[in-house]
Formats: C-alpha cells, sequence, structure tokens
C-alpha cells in the first residue's frame, strides 16, 4: 500500500470516519422529523443513538481481530458498503423497526472504522510520520458532526429527511472510489509472527486512560449547555455556541495534538497534558458554579475541554500504531475503543444523576475533575517502550 498518496490516505481515511460518524448525528438532527413520520416518543429516539453506540462498543474489539485477518483495504471498503446500506435502509425505512435495524447496522460500522482505517495507515505510513494524517482521520468525526448539522436541515427544508439523507451517500461513495486499485500489501519490514501476538501493555493502559477521561468529558460535553442556561442564566442561542466553539477546537486539536505528540512530547506525556487542559477545564466550571468565577469563564472552560480530552482519540490512536506490531493493530484500537465507550456511555447518565440527587452541578464538575487527575496519572503508564506491567 506504500503506493497511496498521503492526500488520498486522508480522504479515504477521514471519509470513512465522517460515514461511520453520520448516523448518530443524523438521529439527533432529524428527531423531531422521525417523530412526526414513525410516530414515536423521544425516548425510542434516544434507542436509536442507543443501539448505535452500544453495538460499535462491543463491535470494536471483534471488527479489530476481522481487521487484523482480512487486511485493512477490504475493512475500510467494508466500512463504506456499510454506510451505503445504513443510508439505505433509513431512506426507504417504512416502519420504525427498520430504523432500529439500520441504527444496528450503523453501529457495526461505527465499531469497525478505527481498526480499519488505523491498520491502513500503519501500511501506508512508517512509524514517526503518522501524526498529520491520523489527526486528519480522527477530525473526520467533527467535520461529519458539522456536515450533518449543517447541510441535513437544508436539505430537509428543500426536500425532505429521506432525500436529505439520501443526499449523504456521496461520502461512502466518493471512499470506495478512493480505494479503487488499492492493493494491500504487508508493509516494509513487517514480520507475520507464526505465533500469536498479543496487544502490548501500554496500549491497554491507554484502554483504561480512555475509560476514566471519556467518563468526565462526556459528562463535562453532555451538561455543559445545560449548566450554562440552568446555573449561569445563559440564553439557549448562546449556550449553543458552547457546543460550536467545542466543535471547532476539537477539529484543531485533532490536528494538532497528534504532531506534537510524535515530534515533541511522546504518547504518554501528550495525553498528560490533554487530561490536565480538561481538568482546568472542570475547575473553571466548579468555581462558576460556586459563583467563585463569573459566567463568562464557561467558554476558556469550553476550549480548554475540546483542546484536552475531546481531541485525545488521535492521540491515542496513533500510540496504538506506534506501539503494536501491525499485526495486532486492529485488535489493539479495539480494546482502546471499547474502554472509551464504556467510560463515554458512563459519564453523562452519572453526572445527570449527582444533579438530579444533589440539586448542584459542583459534584458533577469536581468529581470531572478528579477523574481527569487520574486520567492524568494514567498516562505515565504510556511508556515508549512498552515495559510496563499490564493492568489485566
Amino acid at each position: 500500500m506504500r503506493e497511496l498518496s498521503r492526500v488520498r490516505l486522508g480522504v479515504i481515511t477521514a471519509s470513512a470516519m465522517v460515514i461511520a460518524t453520520f448516523p448518530l448525528i443524523a438521529f439527533s438532527v432529524l428527531a423531531a422529523d422521525l417523530i412526526d413520520e414513525f410516530a414515536i416518543s423521544r425516548g425510542q429516539v434516544g434507542l436509536l443513538v442507543t443501539s448505535t453506540s452500544l453495538v460499535g462498543a462491543l463491535a470494536s474489539p471483534l471488527f479489530g481481530r476481522i481487521t487484523d485477518r482480512v487486511g485493512a483495504v477490504a475493512a475500510t471498503r467494508s466500512i463504506f458498503l456499510i454506510g451505503l446500506a445504513t443510508l439505505a435502509a433509513l431512506a426507504v425505512s417504512p416502519v420504525y423497526v427498520v430504523l432500529v435495524v439500520a441504527a444496528l447496522v450503523a453501529g457495526v460500522g461505527n465499531g469497525w472504522s478505527n481498526p480499519a482505517t488505523n491498520s491502513l495507515i500503519v501500511g501506508t505510513v512508517p512509524s514517526g510520520s503518522r501524526g498529520l494524517v491520523t489527526g486528519i482521520k480522527q477530525s473526520g468525526v467533527q467535520l461529519g458532526t458539522f456536515l450533518a448539522g449543517l447541510l441535513l436541515p437544508i436539505f430537509s427544508a428543500l426536500w425532505n429527511w429521506r432525500v436529505a439523507v439520501s443526499m449523504f451517500a456521496a461520502i461512502p461513495l466518493a471512499g470506495l472510489i478512493s480505494t479503487a486499485g488499492v492493493v494491500g500489501l504487508p508493509a516494509d519490514g513487517e514480520i507475520l509472527s507464526s505465533g500469536h501476538p498479543v496487544v502490548p501493555a501500554p496500549v491497554k493502559w491507554i484502554a483504561v486512560y480512555g475509560a476514566v477521561s471519556a467518563m468526565a468529558s462526556s459528562a463535562m460535553f453532555g451538561f455543559l449547555p445545560l449548566f450554562a442556561e440552568e446555573d449561569q442564566l445563559w440564553s439557549a442561542s448562546s449556550a449553543g455556541m458552547l457546543v460550536a466553539i467545542i466543535g471547532l477546537t476539537g477539529m484543531v486539536a485533532r490536528l494538532g495534538w497528534p504532531s506534537v505528540a510524535e515530534r515533541y512530547l511522546g504518547h504518554g506525556r501528550t495525553l498528560r497534558v490533554l487530561a490536565l487542559l480538561s481538568a482546568g477545564a472542570a475547575l473553571l466550571l466548579a468555581l462558576a458554579a460556586l459563583g467563585v468565577l463569573p459566567p463568562w469563564v464557561l467558554v476558556p472552560a469550553a476550549l480548554l475541554l475540546a483542546g484536552g480530552t475531546i481531541a485525545w482519540m488521535a492521540v491515542g490512536m496513533l500510540a496504538v500504531m506506534d506501539l503494536s506490531v501491525p499485526s495486532v493493530v486492529g485488535r489493539g484500537t479495539g480494546v482502546v475503543l471499547l474502554g472509551f465507550y464504556l467510560g463515554y456511555s458512563a459519564g453523562a447518565p452519572l453526572m445527570g444523576l449527582s444533579v438530579d440527587v444533589l440539586g448542584s452541578y459542583v459534584p458533577g464538575w469536581l468529581t470531572a475533575m478528579a477523574l481527569l487527575v487520574v486520567a492524568s496519572v494514567l498516562a505515565g503508564r504510556v511508556s515508549e517502550g512498552g515495559n510496563l506491567p499490564s493492568p489485566s
């Protein structure tokens, strides 16, 4: 795969991440249309998101192993085919049950996208030069969010939501065209072990780091707009701007941090910095909730969150690629994603429960800060040499 140019590789991997993320955002953006069309409840709309997320979490380790067996090119093409199948099912769905099936299928693509694209990068780009392309790949998540949020309402207003969804078939089609003629060959110098290579210990520690930091960032991102409205008395539109700030800043951070890790700080130290940046954001939110700091500190808090753990996955994926032998990159990616998804799925519900029971955001923000400090300590377990003990 060495003949694959960096530009072409960036297009393929970013497109795969866009189409893997798109259904999750589409369910949220099109919630009102789906409720009207299928006469369903808001809870049933939420079930679509949960279905995709849960399947993505459980599928990641399995499809990481499949990627290691079938190869990166075949796996990446499968992501695009799954994306096309998902969009087709959504566009023609006659009943709610079909939407659920589409959500489950989308979860497979969501869980498979990182193992497939990571393996594609490993087979194409030598270690030490993967930072930028990894950042471009991971920024596809934010790009998918941006495109869905911007274009779905416009297309729905011009035509209807089914046509709007169909228009996004251009993305997986472009991805499939981009992979035309690409042949999966072992990377230069790759030695395929006849034994059973295992996921290295530092990668397992990245999974633990991801679970802990994701629990905190899920709580912070999920409740920051509501906190701005309820507690800090911001308007709904101003609170929404915080999400936009996080989205744009997160995209820039995902592009930049992998190169910083690769050239200057290393994986572990960069992950520690990201956790501490977001710990600072949680501290600002706690002080704002206590009335010690004015409401405008939510803006720098949003910037610190986006520049920190919102962008950690780009560095984490780079670390998996650099610390694993090529034949277990898919498996290692799956392990990290499982930890991340489990942590992320727990953070927001626990934060909501804390606010409901205690009547204050302060305990939740302080707990998030404590979790991020713990994550910064765990980052020290991610050694470049891979000589640390396994957490399992």
